[in-house]
């Protein structure tokens, strides 16, 4: 499920994110750390993306159909 898979990347990037903040790693792991986030952040974004795409389509079909607790006049 994208959910499931949106939340592990997440999940990475705040374990990224803290390693990059305690400032005891070498260069290069920082480089290649950060270099991971900004591909995770990517991939969130087009997941996100992804999604919005997917509500905007279910909502448009039901634009026609009033909403229960409303009433037609």
């Amino acid at each position: 499920m994208a959910t499931k898979k949106l939340k592990t990347k997440i999940t990475r990037l705040e374990t990224i994110a803290e390693a990059l903040e305690q400032n005891d790693l070498d260069l290069e792991k920082s480089l290649a750390l950060f270099e991971e986030g900004m591909k995770l952040v990517k991939e969130c974004g087009s997941d996100l993306d992804g999604v919005e795409e997917k509500v905007t389509i279910l909502t448009a079909d039901n634009q026609e159909m009033p909403y229960e607790g409303e009433t037609e006049e």
